[in-house]
């Protein structure tokens, strides 16, 4: 099962009948508010972004990749819209800095003028990540987690090739208050799929813009990669836990349907993860293996090489929080990382 596609255990949450156009279109899912289903290159198929109307302009939430088929689409949403992006746009805010919801925003900036915003510590985590040529670290930990270095070379190939940022990006504060069409929205740190990811939560007209932080039919990956702090895992959980009782009725997230129970997916996702490290845990029941072992066993299927460091990272993240828990330990040698269980 992909780690990035795979769904989680589907329960009394579901979809909302917003939001439903095809991939490359734009509809309307609040008033003033459009889901845009941007083209990406990858298995996920798409990114939702949001285009909400204002007074002094156009607000851009999240970008796509900088790819042809994804500006082709913000061309024609902008003009299905009746606006233009070269002199429309008034702000364009990014919710982390993974290259699907970053990767057009220079392009976005450069063709409407419109300054980036992005949380102060994610717009350094960016610049450390996608302007370092030096991929030796990510190569590193890769392999001694148990991956094979041919296949990690080549991973990293694909993976970690540059990324061009905007010039212009501005800093946003964790609850500030951001103006959004009619309303207000605040900044929300939601740590895990990313250390530095934002939501923004807009109380009046009770609508969670959520990023990759609270999806429904996928899982969002919590993976422990060279940059991510320590214990992903347990800090996503605490995220989702702060938020489960948000005056919320619509949920917007980067990915998958749009749905309205907030609550009800906060309770999924944690039962998924708790229900994940029971099968980490009894793959090291035996005697250690490495991380890279154990994700070849909970993810089976047809996986690409980039898919395959997804489930390796989200292995890593499941096994240091069982050792966090006292369930597992680590059995670290000179090259090489393995769990056993305690």
């Amino acid at each position: 099962m992909n780690p990035e596609r795979e769904s989680a255990k589907i329960g009394p949450v579901s979809p909302s009948r917003l939001g439903t156009q095809p991939v490359g279109e734009v509809a309307e899912v609040a008033e003033g508010v459009h889901q845009l289903k941007v083209p990406i290159p990858i298995p996920l198929v798409y990114v939702s972004a949001y285009l909400v109307e204002g007074d002094d302009g156009w607000t851009l939430i999240d970008t796509g990749f900088d790819y042809g088929e994804g500006k082709a689409a913000w061309e024609a949403g902008a003009r299905s819209l009746g606006f233009g992006l070269e002199s429309d746009v008034s702000r364009i805010i990014v919710t982390h800095f993974h290259p699907d919801h970053l990767g057009a925003a220079r392009w976005l900036q450069e063709t409407s003028g419109a300054p980036v915003y992005m949380l102060e510590s994610e717009i350094r985590n960016a610049r450390a990540v996608w302007e370092n040529r030096d991929t030796s670290r990510f190569v590193e930990h890769l392999v001694r987690h148990g991956m094979d270095r041919e296949t990690t070379e080549r991973a990293t190939a694909s993976m970690r090739t540059s990324l061009a940022l905007p010039e212009k990006m501005v800093a946003l504060e964790e609850g500030e208050e951001l103006p959004l069409g009619p309303g207000m929205a605040r900044v929300v740190r939601a740590p895990g799929h990313a250390d530095h990811q934002v939501v923004l939560h807009d109380e009046g007209r009770r609508i969670l813009f959520a990023a990759d932080h609270v999806l429904l039919k996928i899982t969002p990956n919590v993976g422990l990669w060279p940059e991510t702090a320590p214990n992903p895992l347990l800090r996503y959980e605490e995220s989702l836990r702060s938020m489960r009782d948000l005056p919320v009725e619509l949920v917007l997230p980067g990915h998958g349907p749009i749905f309205h129970d907030l609550r009800g997916r906060v309770d999924e996702l944690l039962a998924h993860h708790e229900e994940r490290l029971g099968e980490m845990l009894r793959e090291v029941e035996d005697g250690p293996r490495t991380p890279f072992e154990v994700s070849r066993k909970v993810f089976r299927y047809g996986l690409s090489i980039y898919e395959r460091c997804f489930a390796l990272a989200e292995t890593l993240a499941h096994l240091d929080h069982l050792v966090l828990q006292g369930r597992a330990e680590r059995v670290e040698s000179e090259d090489l990382v393995r769990f056993r269980a305690s």
